[in-house]
């Protein structure tokens, strides 16, 4: 009899957990409707696998990009979401190789596009850099395509961009945002090639609860709405708005390698980096003990703050906060982006405001451009009243100004 109820104590308690489990998938799938953008039906996930050169990629890219964009002024669409490149003009410098002297891949966030980071990029080919702008795999097209995306596909494209850019350039620079710069640096610490890096608020530390994601995301396979850690309009055309619990669960796994790949060669590296400490998305203190690891003489972080803070070595510590203009702080979003951005910028056809709950008076208002700040989405500053989250930089061209002096620095 004892050991007969023994033998039955495993069974019933498996049993109970996975009742429990599925209790919490029929949880999280409660109130979220999926619409065909939700779907992941795309056979080759939108990964590139030629080995053809870097203007064949793009080209590659702008045709598949023009099928999944048939609706009308779906080729203008297509074009800002697509990789690019951006040469110097004539009388730059080369090499006796016949080689630019400098060049720069720029990898946009996770959910992103390239559309953010050209304006970056042809401030940088004005200033004699060979431009490559990379499109992710799996971004572009549909949210959808994130159910079935991994890390190791973006690092793939990162090393293919940097693997092509050190074909045409003498010294190559990798530049990203959020996970894009955790792929830099990942990429860096691998490829002897890599010269410096440029890193805007890089996602080296993210939410505790993402390191579970990766069992949430099966739950998906009984609850499809399961799957989705957020459920948007997916109004923003150039970003997915909706975000699967897979692009969590592959952001960790990033962080993680990134940690893991650390080495002196990485740590020797001149590496300019553009943080903010209200940074609702990235722990920005785990970008300062980054930054704090280097050993490279000019090595410098740009940290905007809303308020008064100590800057260790090598940090600017520089003010976020301008009353006069309706600005409280800058947030994850666009430290990259000039406020003249047609689509993110202060009078772009975009507003984030996905903070506020769809349907009500706040996110309507912000929607239609009422808002009393840009910001953060922090707790503090929404209760100063409407904010809309801010996607740019209004100051961008110091900061433009401050790289500039960096790559002057670093620059053979």
């Amino acid at each position: 009899m004892t050991s007969r109820w023994l033998r039955l104590v495993p069974a019933g308690f498996l049993m109970l957990l996975a009742a429990v489990y599925l209790g919490a998938g029929a949880f999280l799938a409660t109130g979220k409707v999926l619409g065909e953008r939700h779907l992941d039906i795309e056979d080759d996930a939108f990964v590139y696998t030629g080995n053809a050169s870097w203007r064949d990629y793009v080209d590659w890219a702008n045709a598949h990009l023009r099928q999944w964009h048939p609706e009308p002024g779906g080729e203008e669409i297509a074009a800002n979401l697509a990789p690019f490149v951006l040469e110097p003009d004539s009388n730059c410098p080369r090499t006796n190789d016949g080689l630019w002297q400098r060049g720069i891949v720029l990898i946009h966030g996770l959910i992103d596009s390239p559309y953010s980071m050209r304006p970056l990029g042809e401030d940088l080919r004005a200033r004699c850099f060979l431009v490559f702008g990379l499109l992710l795999p799996d971004h572009g097209t549909r949210p959808g395509d994130m159910l079935d995306s991994y890390w190791e596909n973006w690092l793939a494209a990162t090393h293919f961009a940097a693997g092509q850019l050190a074909l045409q350039a003498n010294q190559v620079f990798l530049s990203g945002h959020s996970a894009g710069g955790t792929l830099a640096i990942l990429e860096a610490a691998r490829n002897p090639t890599v010269d410096g890096l440029v890193l805007f608020t890089p996602a080296l530390s993210i939410t505790s609860v993402s390191r579970y994601a990766r069992f949430i995301t099966p739950l998906g396979l009984f609850f499809p709405a399961a799957a989705w850690f957020e459920i948007e309009a997916d109004q923003a055309t150039y970003r997915y708005e909706s975000f699967p619990f897979r692009g969590a669960e592959e952001t960790w796994a990033l962080i993680r390698q990134a940690w893991s790949a650390m080495n002196d060669r990485l740590r020797q590296l001149p590496v300019f980096t553009v943080a903010s400490v209200q940074d609702n998305t990235v722990g920005t203190d785990a970008t300062l003990q980054f930054m704090a690891e280097n050993t490279h003489p000019d090595s410098l972080t740009l940290l905007y703050s809303q308020y008064p803070v100590q800057a260790p070595d090598r940090v600017q510590v520089l003010n976020s906060s301008d009353a006069e203009s309706g600005v409280l702080s800058l947030s994850h979003l666009g430290v990259m982006t000039p406020p003249d951005h047609p689509w993110f910028g202060r009078n772009g056809a975009y507003r984030n405001c996905g903070h506020y709950d769809e349907g009500t008076e706040s996110f309507a208002q912000c929607k239609a451009g009422q808002r009393e700040y840009y910001g953060e989405a922090t707790a503090e500053n929404l209760n100063m009243g409407l904010v809309e989250r801010i996607a740019f930089n209004p100051w961008y061209d110091a900061m433009l100004m401050s790289l500039e002096n960096f790559l002057g620095q670093v620059s053979e």
